[in-house]
């Protein structure tokens, strides 16, 4: 099997698609960046209803998202990929759901249904990437399944959340 040297990553070249890889990484950039937003706004909703439990898991998890974007992003980097000139280079077609917020009326169990949409999301596209770099490029395999694991565990835990039952807090209340 021939291997390439780029940097000081060796990757095993046999069959491999570079092309594919540099576009899933720029796709799980998009995806950590819609996480990231996302986090945010829930926060500012949270802060109004006064959840301070519920945020502190909430930075929790957006702290999680900001590594793996920083992590994709110096593997984009070590790869040689090129920077978008702007953010919206970023815009790409995920090929899932658009897991925006309705402009009004934003509920705490739409929040949360949107989490769950980007994890679900995420989930695919790191799956995606553990699948392309198996065997092929090691560094970025075990990036990728690191990620793919704590992205499971956010799911789950946004998953129980939204099942779980909190008198405290009316998950249909509009914000």
């Amino acid at each position: 099997m021939q291997t390439r040297a780029i940097g000081d990553n060796t990757i095993a070249v046999a069959d491999f698609n570079m092309d594919r890889l540099l576009s899933l990484l720029k796709q799980n950039l998009a995806r950590e960046m819609t996480a990231y937003y996302l986090y945010n706004i829930l926060t500012i909703y949270l802060d109004e209803l006064e959840l301070h439990g519920i945020r502190e898991i909430i930075d929790s998890a957006c702290a999680r998202d900001r590594r793996h974007y920083k992590s994709l992003l110096k593997r984009f980097h070590q790869l040689n990929g090129t920077f978008p000139a702007g953010i919206k280079g970023f815009d790409v077609n995920l090929n899932d759901r658009d897991p925006t917020l309705s402009a009004v009326h934003l509920n705490l169990k739409e929040a949360f249904e949107k989490m769950v949409e980007v994890k679900r999301s995420s989930v695919l596209g790191y799956t995606r990437l553990c699948n392309l770099t198996l065997g092929r490029d090691r560094r970025t395999y075990l990036m990728a399944l690191s990620i793919l694991n704590e992205e499971l565990e956010l799911k789950t835990w946004f998953s129980q959340f939204m099942d779980a039952k909190y008198p405290e807090i009316d998950l249909n209340n509009p914000l």
